[in-house]
This record gives C-alpha cells, sequence and structure tokens, in this order.
C-alpha cells in the first residue's frame, strides 16, 4: 500500500510523527543533524486517519515517536519503513531512583515498556517493584486499564501522550515517559545511516582545503604529522599544494562518520592549542570531483571572511553547513544557570567548588541527560584523569553533593566500580 513516488533531495527527507509535547525535544535534537530534512505531523490523538495515511505516503523514512501509533502502522502496511524512538530507559531509571531516594515504594502500570527494560534498571537498583502491563488495541481501554489498577494503588507510568492527557483530564497523577535528548540522537543517527539517499551518498567524494596564516619552520614537521593523522582517520589522501595549503580527499560516508555528522571538527582546535598556529579549512561536497574541489573553495572563502579557526562545508546543492564545532565541549558553556539555593551553596563551597564552576559543570553533564556515573565516566564526560575525578567525587561526598547507589562489577580482577548519583545537579534542575 505504499506510494513509492517518494520524494528524494540531497537532503535525506524524514517524516517525524509525534505528539506535540515531545516536538520541542525532538527539534533540539535535530540540530545536530543538518543532513536530515524533517517534515513533521503532530499527533492530536493516537488514531490512524486518512491524514495521517497520506502524509506517510510521501516519504523516504518514517519515525515515530508514540508507540501506539508506530504499532497501528506497522499492523497498517508491513512495508513501511518506521524507525521508533523507543527508548525511554533513562527517564523509567531516573522515576524510580527517585522513588527509592524519597523511600517512595510504589507499585506500577506500565504501557507499551519492555519487561526486559524493567527488569534490567530494577536490577541495577537493586530493587523489586510491583507492576502490571496496561497494554490494549484501543487507546480508551489503556486508559480503563491504568484508572482500574490505580484504585489497587498502582501509579500509572505511560509511554502514550494521549493516554497521558486523558489520566490528566480526569485528574489522575500519572508520570509520561519520553526518550532522552542522547537517546534521540541515537535513534536519529540510525535512522541516518538507514536513509537510501544516505546509502546512495556514502562514496561520493569529498574535498577540504586547508589553509594556514603562518607555520614557524620548526612547526613543519608536527604540523605534516598532525595533518597525515588526520588523513589517516578519515582513509583519505593528503596532498600539500604549497607551504601554507594543503588539501585532503575522502569519501563522504568516512567525512560523516569521523565527524559525527558534521558535530564536530577538533583539527583546528588542534592546531590553536598545540602549536598556537592559526588556520581556517573549507569542504566541500559534491556528484563528482570538479564540483566538490569548487565548493571546497566556496567554503574556504567563507571561513576565510569569518575566520580564523573556522571550518565551512558546502553541499552538493550549494547550500552552507557551519561554521562547524572544532571542539568535543564548544557548546557545554552555553548552559545559563542562576543558583539560589543557599544551602546547596555552602556545601558546594566546603567541596571547593565556586557558582560559575557548578554553572559549567551542569551545563557539560546536562548536556548528555545523564545523572548517574561512575569515575571513569564522569572523568570522561569532564575531560579530566580518572585520578582528578576520583579526588573531586571523594570531596562531593564528604560535602553531600553525591551519593553512592551502588556498584558495577567488573570481569578483571579488582574493586567493583562505585555508582554516583549526582544529586545537587538533580536539585538544580528542580530549583
Amino acid at each position: 500500500m505504499t506510494n513509492h513516488n517518494t520524494l528524494y533531495t540531497s537532503q535525506s527527507l524524514v517524516a517525524i510523527i509525534s505528539p506535540e509535547m515531545m516536538l520541542p525535544a525532538i527539534k533540539e535534537s535535530l540540530r545536530g543533524f543538518p543532513s536530515i530534512q524533517a517534515q513533521y505531523f503532530i499527533l492530536h490523538d493516537s488514531l490512524l486517519t486518512e491524514e495521517l495515511i497520506t502524509f506517510i505516503t510521501q516519504y523516504e523514512m518514517l519515525v515515530i515517536a508514540d508507540p501506539f501509533i508506530y504499532q497501528q502502522l506497522k499492523n497498517y502496511d508491513s512495508s513501511l519503513k518506521l524507525y521508533q524512538l523507543n527508548s525511554r530507559a533513562i527517564q523509567l531509571y531516573q522515576l524510580l531512583l527517585t522513588h527509592q531516594i524519597k523511600k517512595q515504594e510504589k507499585s506500577y502500570s506500565f504501557d507499551f515498556m519492555q519487561e526486559s527494560d524493567i527488569l534490567a534498571i530494577t536490577h541495577q537498583l537493586h530493587q523489586k517493584i510491583d507492576y502490571v502491563f496496561s497494554t490494549d488495541v484501543a487507546i480508551e481501554q489503556i486508559v480503563e486499564n491504568h484508572i482500574s489498577y490505580a484504585k489497587q494503588g498502582y501509579h500509572p507510568v505511560t509511554t502514550v501522550a494521549a493516554v497521558h492527557e486523558k489520566l490528566r483530564s480526569l485528574n489522575l497523577a500519572s508520570d509520561y515517559l519520553i526518550p532522552t535528548k542522547q537517546e534521540m540522537i541515537v535513534a536519529f543517527e540510525r535512522v541516518l545511516l538507514a536513509s537510501k539517499s544516505r546509502q546512495n551518498k556514502e562514496t561520493q567524494i569529498v574535498y577540504g582545503i586547508i589553509q594556514f596564516e603562518a607555520i614557524a619552520s620548526q612547526d613543519y614537521s608536527k604540523v605534516k604529522q598532525i595533518l597525515q593523522q588526520f588523513s589517516q582517520q578519515m582513509d583519505g589522501h593528503l596532498i600539500t599544494l604549497n607551504p601554507l595549503q594543503y588539501s585532503f580527499i575522502t569519501t563522504r560516508g568516512q567525512f560523516e562518520r569521523e565527524t559525527l555528522g558534521y558535530k564536530h571538527l577538533p583539527l583546528l582546535s588542534q592546531f590553536k592549542e598545540e602549536l598556537h598556529i592559526n588556520c581556517t579549512i573549507g569542504i566541500g561536497f559534491g556528484i563528482n570531483a570538479y564540483e566538490s574541489g569548487r565548493h571546497a573553495k566556496q567554503a574556504l572563502y567563507q571561513a576565510n571572511d569569518n575566520g580564523p579557526n573556522v571550518c565551512y562545508i558546502v553541499r552538493e546543492d550549494s547550500r552552507v553547513i557551519g561554521p562547524i564545532d572544532t571542539t568535543v565541549f564548544i557548546n557545554y558553556e552555553q548552559y545559563p544557570l542562576a543558583i539560589t539555593d543557599l544551602q546547596l551553596l555552602e556545601r558546594a563551597e566546603k567541596a571547593g567548588m565556586s557558582a560559575s564552576y557548578i554553572s559549567k559543570l551542569m551545563g557539560r553533564i546536562t548536556k548528555h541527560q545523564k545523572y548517574i556515573y561512575t569515575a571513569e565516566e564522569l572523568a570522561q564526560t569532564l575531560n579530566i584523569t580518572l585520578r582528578s575525578a576520583n579526588r573531586i567525587l571523594l570531596k562531593w561526598l564528604d560535602a553531600g553533593l553525591v551519593d553512592i547507589i551502588g556498584e558495577e562489577k567488573v570481569a578483571h580482577r579488582g574493586r567493583p566500580k562505585r555508582i554516583y548519583f549526582m544529586q545537587f545537579l538533580e536539585e538544580l534542575k528542580n530549583q
């Protein structure tokens, strides 16, 4: 029943079917995917309407943010390329952990949750909960099931917006779980890799030009070494055009994988920080080598106008992407946070943390939408050594800023890894 007159553009054309309350989070996640051209269909209920059926036949890929409508579409036409934003594990973990910390023992009624996910999370929390599933073929029946279980003392937890809205209209408290930003990013990366237009562009030629302002004679060998390592990482070919200008050739698939979908290119910051050298990069996409080279020159002009130390891309349709994130953490400091909890500030000062440091830390960690860490994970997130992470965590423990909530067994010999809950970040989030 699928209409195969699908629309194709230079981007991956993706239809996203979502409840309105999830759209802001989805759009925020898609900011890191300039190669996805998203078209939205807002669900005001979870019914398979004629309007929705007409919409879905126009697009290459369908991403469904509602598990109930996903199931309906799957039953309607098995040939549709459907992708589901279905992971709610982190929010469920946070919900159960919050209830555990507050000693609010509950029984739960779930809908459209994988039992394996629930058991995995409760096992990590060393927790046993009483739960039932409320799944049916109609929204009204799912709501009735939740209501019936609520009368028996069960707390409704739903993944369907329409169910949550109906329960709320009945003044019945419930929790609505949606994927975190990080879970959405993982899902969209899979969508991008699977799209037909993306597959067609895997072998497309990418041509890049790297231009330096000046290079001291003693730095030439180091510059060449960094560029060769970069070229090898891209599975590309490096060409010396002149002492201050180099080019590289690779494939689009490899370039997108290494830059995480154009999200970061740390080469520029490496030259700036290690050698104090300024440079700009222009990258061109095209259906042939001539187009890629021409677009790379256009991208370099754009970079020079806005530089130094920036990178721009000109795609095969002459549209510009940039500037590209040239470091791993460049956006972390863009999370302003006003701290008004005086008791929290006192505890933070005891651990040697200023308000500005907490703000920066909040930005870095909340970008990952994660509040539970081992020392190794925290070190990786903050880009510090494991020794520093362990020292920081000990200070935070003494100040009552974090809690140890469990241990993770290691396969090899050694002590189990402690699992820490960033209690103070949760407090800041809710202030």
